[in-house]
């Protein structure tokens, strides 16, 4: 028998550079790893305009069956790429990050949390890293070229960057000119090729231009409006459609940010029950530098049509924390995941990347709607439980 239809949306994070890339993950691991069920792939199908994929779920207990379908809200083609910009952008891009990173809140008792602590660490030696290679990269074309053409400034910040930049010339040339043999250069390429250098950088980039909405190109839209909408259109034609019987938003990394941002103010006709499932969020350290995000942290989890948040993170994983929930609600779960992972494997970030693939995250992701109680209130009628 079927016991109803249910929807997954997943909002991926910044790794995923093709459309449905993520979804594909998510897939595999839907149809490999849980147990005691059986998961078949369907074929496609499209709901208001949004694509996604049909699966059943068989119960091996007692053979029950029930559709869930799956989405992605693909966002990646919105974002720009610091690490392959031109080298002068490269140079400008990297002094902004620093300073907004390097002089910021979220300092502020890095001490007490120790996987912050190891996730702040870790993301400043990459960037600065980055920024050593880069400005090696720069001053070693001023040495060769004389006629490299010179950065265009802001009036406003042409002063003290050309001052800082002297000073750094001072200190780099002497050594990009030493590095001028191909052996100097293929060192630092092995090095930025055998870590996530240029996915930190990126990241960094993309939570800077996010949290500030920043403009996106020659727009007059912020990064973080035109991301908000792209993910918004996505929910909302599945949550809207009166399809299911419950919608289950999956946010993995950076998607944390953007699915508690549309989620804060998300309201539906339908009334459809909303699940959130984050995997491996940097909410804490982003909401350390934002103040805005700490507010929709609150709002999102106060949401009524949000019946549960399972936040899912590792200590082992050193690029997310665990959610700051501030609310003693019990819609809201935090589920710690163990790896056992080599320092080698949390560096590189390889620890990030599991949760889609994870038997404890799959498991809780194909958990049925709940039965209701003779004393639960219609689905069309939810209710916050903070004001029973």
């Amino acid at each position: 028998m079927h016991s109803g239809k249910e929807a997954i949306v997943l909002i991926h994070g910044s790794d995923s550079k093709q459309r449905d890339s993520g979804r594909g993950l998510l897939t595999e691991g839907l149809l490999k790893v849980p147990e005691g069920v059986v998961v078949t792939q369907q074929g496609p199908i499209t709901i208001q305009g949004a694509s996604g994929l049909q699966f059943q779920v068989t119960r091996h207990e007692d053979g029950e069956k029930r559709s869930v379908d799956v989405y992605e809200a693909f966002w990646a083609d919105l974002i720009p790429s610091l690490t392959r910009m031109g080298l002068r952008a490269r140079v400008l891009g990297g002094l902004e990050l620093l300073v907004y990173w390097g002089f910021s809140g979220v300092w502020k008792g890095f001490l007490r949390r120790k996987v912050l602590t190891s996730s702040l660490i870790v993301g400043l030696v990459f960037l600065l890293y980055w920024y050593l290679t880069t400005l090696l990269l720069f001053f070693s074309a001023l040495q060769q070229d004389p006629t490299f053409p010179a950065m265009a400034l802001p009036d406003s910040t042409v002063s003290a960057a050309n001052s800082m930049l002297k000073g750094l010339a001072r200190v780099v040339a002497p050594v990009a000119s030493g590095l001028g043999g191909w052996k100097g250069w293929v060192l630092l390429s092995l090095v930025m090729s055998a870590l996530p250098i240029h996915r930190a950088v990126d990241v960094a980039n993309l939570s800077h231009r996010y949290l500030t909405d920043a403009l996106v190109g020659n727009g007059v839209v912020g990064l973080r409006t035109e991301l908000r909408s792209r993910v918004s259109a996505t929910l909302r034609a599945v949550v809207e459609s009166g399809t299911y019987s419950r919608v289950t938003v999956v946010a993995h990394s950076f998607g944390a940010a953007m699915a508690v941002d549309v989620l804060a103010d998300f309201r539906s006709r339908s009334g459809t029950p909303i699940r959130l499932v984050t995997l491996g969020g940097p909410l804490e350290l982003l909401a350390r530098r934002a103040d805005w995000l700490d507010k929709e942290i609150q709002r999102c989890a106060a949401n009524d049509q949000l019946i549960q948040w399972l936040d899912f993170y590792s200590d082992e994983d050193w690029f997310c924390t665990k959610t700051p929930f501030r609310a003693d609600d019990t819609r809201l779960i935090h589920r710690p995941i163990q790896q056992k992972a080599s320092l080698g494997a949390r560096m590189s970030g390889e620890t990030h990347n599991r949760y889609l693939g994870d038997a404890r995250v799959l498991q809780a992701l194909l958990e049925p709607v709940p039965a209701p109680t003779a004393s639960a209130p219609p689905a069309s009628e939810p209710v916050n439980p903070r004001a029973a």
